[in-house]
C-alpha cells in the first residue's frame, strides 16, 4: 500500500506514484477507508483524513482530482469544506458517501462496492456525480 498516505504522517510521494490520481477520503469512518483502500489502490494516490482538521492540513498539501467525503466528522462539518474548494480555479470531483440519506450523497449502508467503484471511476475520468 505505498500509495495510500494518512495526514498523520503525511510525506513525499511515494516512488512511481507521481502520475496517479490524488484522491482525498475525508471519513470518520475505519471500514469505509478500509474499502477505499481496497477499491483504488494502486490506480490512485489515496489519502485518507479521519476528521476536518487533518482534512484541512490534506487540502494544504496539495491538490487533488476527487474527494470523497462523509460530512459527518468527529469535529465539524465536512460539508464546510466543499464552497471554497469548488470555488478554485480547477476544482476537484466530489463524491458525498454518506450514512445521512439524501443531500446527493450514495447512502453508505444501501451502495454496494461495486456501485462505489464505479463513481468513483467514472468522476475520475471526468463525468457526472453518480444520483443518489
Amino acid at each position: 500500500m505505498d500509495n495510500l498516505d494518512f495526514i498523520a504522517a503525511p510525506g513525499a510521494a511515494p516512488a512511481g506514484t507521481a502520475t496517479l490520481p490524488r484522491v482525498l477520503h475525508i471519513d470518520a469512518d475505519a471500514d469505509a477507508a478500509l474499502l477505499l483502500a481496497t477499491l483504488l489502490l494502486p490506480e490512485a494516490r489515496l489519502t485518507h483524513a479521519p476528521t476536518l482538521a487533518a482534512a484541512s492540513v490534506a487540502l494544504g498539501l496539495g491538490a487533488y482530482q476527487l474527494i470523497v467525503l462523509d460530512p459527518d466528522l468527529p469535529d465539524g462539518d465536512g460539508a464546510a469544506l466543499l464552497e471554497p474548494l469548488l470555488a478554485g480555479a480547477e476544482p476537484p470531483a466530489v463524491l458525498r458517501y454518506s450514512a445521512r440519506a439524501g443531500d446527493g450523497a450514495l447512502h453508505k449502508p444501501a451502495t454496494s462496492a461495486r456501485q462505489l467503484a464505479q463513481a468513483m471511476a467514472r468522476l475520475l475520468a471526468g463525468g457526472a456525480a453518480p444520483a443518489s
